[in-house]
């Protein structure tokens, strides 16, 4: 009987000795975690778009609006206004849940720094009716300016991810003096000097016959003056910290800073304020800057700041895209500024092999501006190599200590878990741009 146990004892230890021998993936790996998903949107960071001085919202109506819906699937939110008192309207066709809105400035042509506090109660509702942790900010012209004053503003807390400005005057525009011209005309008129009191009438009609929907002696023609000719408004701003954590990239093309300056190009104006102003040492050509129209290429470039300039460590996360043009006719037409604010290859931010409903699955969480138009290949390399594909369409936001992201699972079915050897898993991840990123891990 002793014999009999022990020959049963014996052959047993040899079956789990047998068995322990045989490597078996699938041991130790832990169940693919809980998804906190992000349902409010399909982007991880939402996209506010920023008019110019002297427009409204519907600068991006149209070709803009349309590329994002229709091209890339995005949803919108709407205009975004913010009222005398400070409160926000929001007639949103999603119900707050949306990928990209549009901000309509309360005063078309109000200072920089009113602009940049209505910005401020836009972002906080976007953050948290989406529960996104940033923003892209988009701004043409003046709107830009009003983006980088709130970066200042809330230098430690922005929630900004990339400022993207188009056609903005960072270091200001020569035309812009005219708001001291015109001041001093009215002075001019107002002291009835018998000498020049005619000659001042005569120009100052002469500006306020060519002025338009934005006055020139509005607040923010006044902030938008060089610091060369008096602004000091810019010349602060420049000095001021920007965040080093924001992406800055600069979209650099012809553009005037107002439609109305075409009304100053006529001959007859310019006759009338070049006597004038010549007569008070000022030069009326200042306005114009050969081959750059009215906002120059320089002034255009955020890096050309002197907060970027006296330390040039800190242009490190900068990027210049220079076009033919930025005028509104050509947003109005083209998608390809559209196109530049988000074209950058996706992030790889990770990836484990855990199980879901018993099958290993490879987990891969990634983060571009548009997820959804993602997708991710994994090869097994081993004694062969095995394919499997997430198509797009398939990520889902979720949040992760780390923020949110785009996660990809990609069950890997067919895959022996029982070969001795490691396979390295090759990532390779496309957007909607064509932009690959590759990665690997050990399993």
């Amino acid at each position: 009987m002793k014999l009999t146990h022990t020959v049963l004892s014996l052959g047993a230890c040899l079956v789990a000795i047998a068995c322990s021998s045989v490597p078996n993936r699938l041991v130790g790996i832990k169940q693919c975690p809980a998804v906190r998903a992000v349902t409010t949107m399909k982007v991880l960071y939402p996209i506010v778009l920023l008019h110019g001085l002297g427009q409204k919202a519907d600068v991006w109506h149209g070709t803009a609006t349309s590329y994002f819906t229709r091209d890339l699937g995005l949803s919108y939110g709407g205009d975004l206004r913010v009222d005398s008192n400070g409160v926000l309207n929001n007639a949103s066709p999603n119900g707050g849940d949306a990928d990209f809105y549009t901000v309509a400035f309360s005063d078309p042509h109000d200072s920089v720094n009113a602009w940049r506090d209505e910005l401020e109660i836009c972002i906080t509702h976007i953050l948290t009716a989406t529960g996104a942790d940033r923003v892209i900010l988009v701004g043409y012209s003046m709107g830009g300016l009003a983006a980088r004053a709130y970066l200042v503003k809330k230098l430690t807390d922005h929630r900004v991810k990339r400022l993207i400005t188009i056609g903005t005057p960072h270091l200001g525009s020569p035309f812009a003096n005219i708001w001291t011209w015109k001041s001093e005309l009215e002075k001019c008129v107002r002291e009835q000097n018998v000498v020049l009191s005619q000659p001042c009438r005569a120009a100052l009609s002469a500006i306020q016959g060519a002025e338009g929907d934005v006055p020139f002696d509005a607040p923010a023609v006044r902030d938008l003056r060089r610091p060369e000719d008096g602004g000091d408004y810019l010349r602060r701003l420049s000095k001021y910290a920007h965040p080093l954590d924001v992406e800055y990239v600069s979209v650099i093309g012809e553009v005037d800073l107002l439609d109305e300056i075409k009304n100053l190009r006529s001959g007859s104006v310019q006759e009338i304020l070049r006597k004038v102003l010549s007569m008070g040492g000022g030069s009326f050509t200042e306005i114009f800057e050969s081959g750059d129209g009215v906002v120059s290429a320089k002034s255009q470039d955020i890096m050309n700041i002197e907060y970027f300039t006296v330390d040039k460590s800190r242009r490190r996360t900068t990027r210049d895209v220079n076009v033919a043009s930025v005028h509104v006719d050509h947003l109005a037409k083209n998608t390809d500024i559209q196109r530049m604010m988000l074209d950058d290859k996706a992030e790889y931010k990770g990836a484990i092999v855990c199980l879901e409903n018993g099958v290993p699955t490879l987990t891969v969480d990634v983060a571009d501006h548009i997820p959804e138009q993602c997708s991710v290949t994994v090869d097994v390399l081993g004694a062969a190599t095995q394919r499997f594909v997430a198509a797009r369409g398939t990520a889902q936001l979720c949040r992760t200590a780390d923020g949110i992201v785009a996660r990809f699972s990609v069950p890997l079915e067919g895959v022996s878990t029982d070969s001795s050897t490691p396979y390295t898993l090759k990532i390779i991840i496309t957007n909607t741009f064509g932009y690959t990123t590759t990665a690997s891990i050990m399993w």
